[in-house]
């Protein structure tokens, strides 16, 4: 079942229409983006900068289907909210010839666009689920399996080399001024979940293989619990208010002060930190 509205599936969307002033984000899960990105994220889509972010895994933490599309509804339904506009998205694709990556585009505002891979969620220590074959992208980076496919029916499949090949496409693609990322400077095993160290690596990579010369920013991930609080009383508002309404797809996750006492979501809301 579809969550969120779309309003036609037949574009390709790949080069972005806008040639300057975009922001291209590469992230492991549906909550990264505005858990560690923000309040970046939230000025940004707000600015009329185009944004697009691509998610590399379904976050989908071996549940199954109604898990991660729920949580990807929850994505697009979220940032329509923060753009302030209507959840009315236009359904595309990225155009890469061989691998099928759908596209969303905000109708009201087609700058910002929400692209998905649908690769498996590779459990916190890179160990993987069961119930995807025990796959991650860490396993894929360290070339301890030689490809990983998708939790979606496309019968898409991810070489290492691929990977890398389809994300600076992208990047060449939509020919962003920044690109920002997770935690590509510390090694795995540093405290941070393996798919964010491993969406870094891909995308560090892959952004030095593109013809691009964006500039390339790191967000650390979880172990910014352990710095000190950094964002204001109206940024950490505004950053809660955001997280809690994309909460309300996630069963995975809190969706008030209430509910996220005792858990690190509280920490994750009041801190923003690059590496």
């Amino acid at each position: 079942m579809k969550l969120y509205s779309l309003l036609s599936s037949l574009a390709i969307l790949g080069p972005a229409a806008l040639t300057v002033a975009q922001t291209l984000n590469i992230v492991a899960h549906q909550d990264d983006d505005l858990l560690f990105m923000s309040p970046d994220l939230l000025s940004e889509v707000r600015s009329g900068r185009a944004v697009r972010t691509v998610f590399l895994t379904a976050g989908d933490a071996g549940q199954g289907e109604d898990y991660w599309t729920s949580r990807q509804a929850g994505s697009l339904a979220t940032y329509a909210l923060i753009a302030g506009v209507a959840n009315e998205w236009n359904e595309g694709d990225a155009g890469i010839e061989g691998f099928d990556i759908p596209v969303y585009e905000l109708a009201a505002q087609p700058q910002i666009e929400l692209a998905f891979l649908h690769i498996p969620d590779g459990n916190l220590d890179g160990s993987g689920f069961a119930s995807t074959g025990s796959v991650s992208l860490q396993k894929l980076w360290e070339g301890t399996i030689d490809q990983i496919g998708t939790v979606d029916a496309s019968g898409t499949t991810y070489t290492r080399d691929q990977l890398l090949d389809v994300l600076s496409d992208i990047i060449e693609n939509f020919s962003p001024d920044r690109i920002n990322t997770l935690d590509y400077v510390n090694d795995l095993g540093g405290g941070d979940h393996s798919d964010h160290y491993t969406t870094g690596f891909f995308a560090d990579h892959a952004s030095q293989n593109a013809d691009n010369d964006a500039a390339f920013y790191g967000y650390m991930g979880y172990p910014v619990e352990n710095l000190p609080a950094n964002l204001n009383a109206d940024q950490i508002a505004d950053k809660k208010n955001i997280f809690y309404f994309y909460a309300g797809y996630d069963s995975g996750t809190c969706n008030s002060d209430a509910a996220c006492a005792g858990r690190p979501e509280l920490a994750w809301l009041e801190r923003q930190y690059m590496v």
